[in-house]
């Protein structure tokens, strides 16, 4: 008996929605938009559970116009009966020549060694989102939540100076970061396929991939692939989740095909930062969401935190896209500079130099010592110029990532003349 097949059989009459449909299909072929109406759910709903039907081989569909045409796929339907009556006994099985009465049986039901067992495999998600989403944050509060729980994380920053592997390094978590690109870009993509092959023999029970917020996942597919071909089926790709920025989602929706592609290959888009935006913004933002991925699902997180419950959902039942080829190229990789400061600067001065860069910077972020603050953690995402506190870092350091090229390097020279005038140190 394949159990695994099998168990999809099962799997996809188990909801009433499910058995709803496989009931009006008995009356033969339906348009999904027939569907829609008499169930009065959602197409992301539909979609996922036709996925199920479908992948179980109950349900078969024909895609004619907009519309998909469902129908009862009869040799799915009779495998599913004659499991039942297998199971239930009365089928010509072997196990029908056994005994019914336990007396006088020989036989014994022995526990299956551990050797036997299946070993259980690492629940694998990436988290993707445009820079300064919010992922660090997010991803924080959910190993919070895992408490106890063996936990990796792959850490992928654009620059190397490793920002967010600072914040997230603790004594819980095995980290690895892989810094200067894009984890998907083929610069990074054979040492992204190491780390794992390498996280595969830690028996984590959850391994996070936290990519940059200039990676493009379309290629997610290849890449775990390759894994596969290392160490052998060891994670579970439990869904890639997209961070949605509702301050500056449509301007970087409007920069680069990065974000667009991003939310087309993810299961579960979140939307972050819900509380600077009104009602009317979010609404905009959730129908551009359904643009893109009509079948993801949607939640709202604020301040990183979001409600576990997706971890022990099938998140990959909403699923769009097949894999594609990045567009994470080397010759589409931004130009990212690192200024090195030693001193301490005033804030005004620090802030009109933010200011004067934001324009043409994708994402300011690093360490800086604040004549009135101390040492402090500098991010800039589009307009907004948080500072908040951190340790002593020895040396201020930005990490400044171009919207123009090698142009900007003239930029930060005359703006930190105008604007600090002290000297300062700018490097590759």
């Amino acid at each position: 008996m394949d159990y695994i097949e099998n168990a999809k059989l099962f799997k996809a009459v188990a909801d009433e929605n499910r058995l709803k449909i496989l009931k009006f299909l008995s009356g033969g072929e339906k348009c999904a938009c027939v569907l829609l109406t008499r169930l009065d759910i959602g197409q992301p709903t539909l979609s996922h559970h036709m996925k199920i039907l479908c992948d179980s081989g109950l349900v078969r569909g024909r895609r004619e116009g907009r519309w998909t045409h469902y129908s009862q796929d009869k040799a799915g339907m009779r495998r599913l009966s004659d499991l039942i009556e297998e199971l239930a006994g009365e089928s010509d099985s072997p196990m029908k020549n056994h005994t019914e009465s336990s007396e006088g049986c020989s036989c014994r039901l022995e526990k299956p060694s551990h050797e036997e067992s299946e070993p259980a495999k690492t629940k694998l998600y990436v988290l993707t989102g445009f820079l300064g989403s919010g992922k660090t944050t997010l991803l924080l509060k959910l190993i919070e939540r895992l408490k106890g729980k063996k936990i990796g994380v792959i850490q992928n920053e654009f620059g190397k100076l490793g920002i967010d592997g600072e914040i997230l390094r603790n004594d819980d978590i095995q980290m690895v970061e892989i810094n200067k690109g894009s984890i998907f870009c083929s610069c990074l993509k054979l040492k992204f396929v190491e780390a794992l092959a390498d996280m595969a023999k830690k028996d984590f029970d959850y391994l996070f991939v936290e990519s940059s917020g200039l990676g493009d996942p379309s290629n997610m597919a290849e890449i775990l692939g390759a894994v596969r071909e290392l160490s052998g089926d060891i994670f579970e790709f439990s869904g890639a989740l997209c961070l949605v920025d509702a301050l500056n989602f449509f301007d970087e929706l409007s920069d680069l095909e990065t974000v667009y592609r991003q939310l087309k290959h993810c299961h579960l888009a979140v939307i972050t930062k819900p509380d600077l935006v009104g009602p009317e913004k979010l609404s905009e933002i959730r129908a551009k969401i359904r643009e893109i991925n009509p079948v993801c699902r949607i939640d709202v997180s604020r301040e990183g935190n979001l409600d576990p419950g997706f971890l022990d959902e099938e998140l990959v039942a909403y699923s769009m896209s097949e894999g594609e080829e990045s567009t994470n190229t080397p010759e589409t990789k931004p130009k990212s500079l690192f200024l090195n400061f030693h001193g301490i600067i005033p804030e005004k001065k620090l802030e009109d130099f933010l200011k004067l860069m934001e324009m043409d910077s994708y994402r300011i972020k690093g360490f800086f010592n604040i004549e009135e603050r101390g040492w402090s953690q500098v991010d800039v995402v589009g307009k907004r110029i948080d500072l908040a506190p951190c340790e002593d870092k020895g040396i201020s350091q930005l990490v400044i990532i171009s919207k123009i090229g090698p142009a900007i390097i003239k930029e930060i020279f005359d703006n930190w003349k105008t604007t600090v005038g002290l000297p300062m140190e700018l490097k590759n």
